[in-house]
């Protein structure tokens, strides 16, 4: 994968995105961190992020026998006080992190398919 996911991202969400990564077992590539958010992490922050990632694309299957009617599990969104954070999961144990403001100006459901488009 090439950064043709950040320039979507950015066409989609403008000044809104906040941070791309992909992650694996191995650990976690930063694709684009905004200026404040790399000021507030540090490496151990992602690996905390990475660590977490994974282990929620190990429960992808579970959830897909749980609401079995809903068809495949594709991606999670977690809504935080100053952002929306979707995890795609591309394979066990590896995906794509992007973070936006919550008050983003579009919609969210067009960033989980930009995201969704990594696994074709």
């Amino acid at each position: 994968m090439d950064d043709a996911l950040v320039a979507d991202l950015r066409e989609e969400t403008a000044d809104a995105l906040r941070a791309v990564g992909t992650y694996d077992h191995e650990g976690y590539r930063v694709r684009y961190l905004r200026e404040d958010v790399e000021t507030a992490l540090d490496g151990d922050d992602l690996d905390a992020i990475r660590e977490a990632a994974v282990l929620d694309t190990l429960e992808r299957d579970y959830y897909e026998r749980l609401f079995s009617t809903a068809g495949a599990f594709e991606a999670t969104v977690r809504q935080f006080e100053r952002a929306l954070v979707v995890e795609v999961p591309t394979g066990d144990g590896e995906g794509v992190l992007a973070s936006v403001d919550r008050d983003l100006d579009g919609s969210i459901r067009a960033v989980v398919d930009r995201c969704l488009a990594v696994r074709e």
